[in-house]
């Protein structure tokens, strides 16, 4: 493994301000290529390749490509891939002013630049490692990130959330791991808050990761996948385990002066699939959400009403805002 330099930390890049009279227009990474749509046109590119994760920042957008390679396209439309493994899977990226940092199967963090792969080696090392699991048996995997102003938190499945307030020269773990968290999030207006969608409901830090209080009540089950934050609403997905079945989106409001109200205005009573970590996002009041079935749902009323936008499409592995 190739060590980190001490003049190279992790830093992250502050994210760009929201056109409110923008419309976003949606992205869903696919078994089968990479779905993009606006008012006007559909279009379809890498259709030969899975899309197994999205990321975008100020007009460039990233993807990783089955599993294996992240591909770049900047605003003039140009691809360009920035690296790739052979004896890991890449499970999540996160934009960096460096590059791209990269979660991988086996729970490691790399980070991508100009086919350069550089090992993130105190990560290697954090505290309690040893004891990270899969229910199945088989090895962790790092399965979401997220970053606000000097912190990366980073989500081990299953392995709880560490924190780096250091630009990755060291890490902490902030939650128990057998809360089971499926995804931590983070709030760019909001930088104390931290999110997580978890085995165990919805996890909610408003100290940085110091601390976290859970929620559930009126879910129908308190299994979690994925998590956004829509307008003054936290959206997330809940089913009944693992395997899925009455999967639905549900509604809570961002300062927690509520509970939870299932979303149903567009929407079916029930999914048969867990809507999965990287399956839904939020920019300003919208928010879209993908299916393992090839459907995708939109909000423009921070989760209020739905209409279904796409229907058909390969399997869905993880949606985007722009």
């Amino acid at each position: 493994m190739v060590s980190v330099k001490q003049h190279q930390p992790l830093e992250t890049i502050k994210p760009s301000s929201v056109n409110k009279n923008y419309s976003p227009q949606a992205i869903a990474g696919t078994t089968k290529g990479l779905w993009l749509s606006n008012d006007s046109q559909q279009d379809v590119e890498h259709s030969e390749h899975q899309i197994d994760a999205i990321a975008y920042s100020n007009d460039d957008l990233w993807v990783v490509s089955d599993l294996k390679s992240v591909l770049h396209r900047n605003n003039a439309g140009k691809w360009t891939e920035l690296g790739s493994v052979e004896d890991l899977e890449l499970k999540c990226i996160l934009p960096l002013k460096a590059g791209i940092l990269a979660g991988t199967s086996e729970a490691h963090l790399i980070r991508v630049n100009d086919n350069n792969i550089e090992f993130i080696n105190s990560f290697d090392k954090v505290e309690g490692r040893s004891e990270w699991y899969t229910p199945w048996g088989g090895a962790p995997a790092v399965r979401s990130m997220a970053s606000s102003q000097n912190e990366l938190y980073i989500n081990v499945h299953v392995g709880g959330i560490l924190r780096s307030q250091d630009g990755g020269r060291s890490w902490q773990p902030t939650i128990d791991i057998h809360a089971d968290v499926h995804q931590v999030l983070t709030v760019a207006n909001r930088p104390n808050l931290v999110l997580a969608a978890t085995g165990e409901g919805l996890a909610i830090s408003r100290d940085r990761g110091d601390s976290w209080q859970f929620e559930q009540q009126r879910l129908h089950s308190a299994y979690c996948r994925a998590v956004a934050v829509c307008g003054n609403s936290i959206l997330i997905t809940v089913s009944d385990g693992p395997r899925g079945s009455r999967a639905a989106v549900y509604r809570f409001p961002l300062d927690g002066s509520g509970v939870f109200e299932k979303c149903q205005q567009g929407l079916p009573k029930w999914f048969s699939h867990n809507i999965n970590t990287s399956n839904l996002v939020a920019s300003g009041n919208k928010a879209i959400f993908g299916t393992s079935d090839g459907n995708i749902f939109a909000s423009e009323d921070a989760g209020l009403t739905w209409k279904q936008l796409a229907t058909g499409l390969p399997s869905i592995k993880c949606v985007a805002l722009i």
